[in-house]
């Protein structure tokens, strides 16, 4: 498949999905849930849907089961919406380059602010040093 019509497909699927899932699901077990990304295969018969679940790890494990349970639905939902010969098997994957992100966000900040705090004791400790003389570092 062509990367145009690829990208096309992908944008669709993940816009039906996104769609099916806010507005069709009535599933108690699926929680807060973005579709980030739809990769489908070369022959449309398969794509894998990244997702995005807020919540504790626990309710992240619930949510992607009853994603997977709510499976042919979604699939039965998209053949009705989406002008394609074959509605591909949907497999849901979690991602977690968001929380990754956030992770990696807390660790620059705790690093800035022990750097900042080693800082402002090099700079105490100096003053004190040369008991406030007026020297030069």
């Amino acid at each position: 498949m062509k990367p145009t019509r690829r990208g096309r497909v992908s944008s669709l699927l993940r816009d039906e999905i996104s769609s099916i899932l806010t507005r069709e699901l009535k599933d108690p077990r699926i929680g807060f849930v973005s579709v980030l990304q739809v990769e489908p295969t070369d022959d449309i018969k398969e794509a894998v849907v990244r997702v995005s679940i807020f919540g504790t790890e626990a309710e992240q494990r619930t949510t992607l089961r009853g994603l997977e349970a709510a499976r042919p639905f979604i699939q039965a939902l998209l053949a009705e919406r989406v002008k394609l010969r074959h509605v591909p098997v949907l497999r849901f994957l979690l991602d977690e380059s968001i929380r990754k992100g956030m992770e990696m966000e807390e660790l620059i900040r705790r690093a800035r602010a022990e750097d900042e705090q080693a800082a402002e004791t090099r700079v105490r400790r100096h003053v004190e040093g040369d008991g406030g003389a007026g020297a030069t570092p």
